[in-house]
């Protein structure tokens, strides 16, 4: 692997995702260049109970979401936040985002790990259920929490 620095954005595509990717890049910048992997996550929680037609309907719709991701998402993204010297690539993966933004950190040698986060109420500023605080518990690498 090279010596170029690399940061992860979590990227939903809303606003926060945008800051905490805008942000990035800045900081790529000020560094004379890197790498910017923007990571969409289909959430799938293995652990909700469905009949079978439930199931293969929230399967159909996962697989629609992977498809349609990279071009209404996440090359959107990529066009907006286009940089000199910045290198944008994009995964989409399917699973528990925390888990998944953690792992690909740890995949890639990413430097920093950017992501949004909206404090919405007591348990999500207690970080109870929350992205951010999933992440900010297994990152082996610096978390910004953009709000």
């Amino acid at each position: 692997m090279s010596d170029q620095v690399k940061y992860i954005v979590g990227y939903d595509g809303g606003e926060l995702s945008m800051r905490a990717a805008a942000l990035a890049i800045e900081k790529l910048k000020v560094r004379g260049g890197g790498t910017l992997l923007l990571i969409y996550i289909v959430d799938w929680s293995e652990f909700d109970v469905m009949s079978v037609e439930e199931l293969a309907m929230r399967h159909s719709q996962h697989m629609e979401q992977l498809e349609t991701a990279e071009q209404d998402i996440l090359a959107p993204a990529r066009d907006k936040l286009a940089a000199d010297g910045v290198t944008i690539e994009s995964h989409v993966q399917v699973g528990h985002a925390a888990e998944i933004i953690c792992s690909l950190a740890d995949e890639h040698k990413a430097d920093q790990i950017f992501i949004g986060h909206k404090s919405r109420g007591l348990l999500a500023r207690l970080g109870l259920g929350s992205v951010a605080y999933g992440i900010l518990q297994k990152a082996t690498v610096p978390v910004t929490v953009v709000p």
